[in-house]
């Protein structure tokens, strides 16, 4: 288990299925965990510099977009990827957990 999927299962927990057949749980930890690699992925292209976004289809379009390459890609920009990271993770689990609208 990585520690996306821990942090998934542990809002989980926190939201109180700590009942749930490894079955289901493994089916909600995957779908969470989707939902929120989406959102990390959508925050940190909304940081990347308008300037900057030509660029950016222009290597996606090409086909030589990887997750590590876009990464790299919003760094060489200036965004500050942990932070916008670790921002999207505390927002995710207060908005999952009811305290955020």
């Amino acid at each position: 288990m990585n520690e996306l999927d821990q942090f998934v299962g542990s809002i989980i927990d926190a939201k109180g299925y700590n009942d749930l057949d490894e079955e289901t749980r493994g089916y909600m930890i995957e779908e969470l965990k989707g939902k929120l690699i989406e959102q990390i992925n959508r925050a940190i292209l909304e940081e990347i510099p308008d300037e900057k976004v030509d660029e950016l289809e222009k290597m996606i379009d090409s086909g030589e977009a990887t997750p590590e390459k876009i990464q790299q890609f919003a760094i060489d920009c200036g965004v500050d990827v942990n932070a916008v990271t670790t921002s999207t993770l505390l927002y995710f689990r207060s908005f999952y957990l009811g305290g955020a609208a």
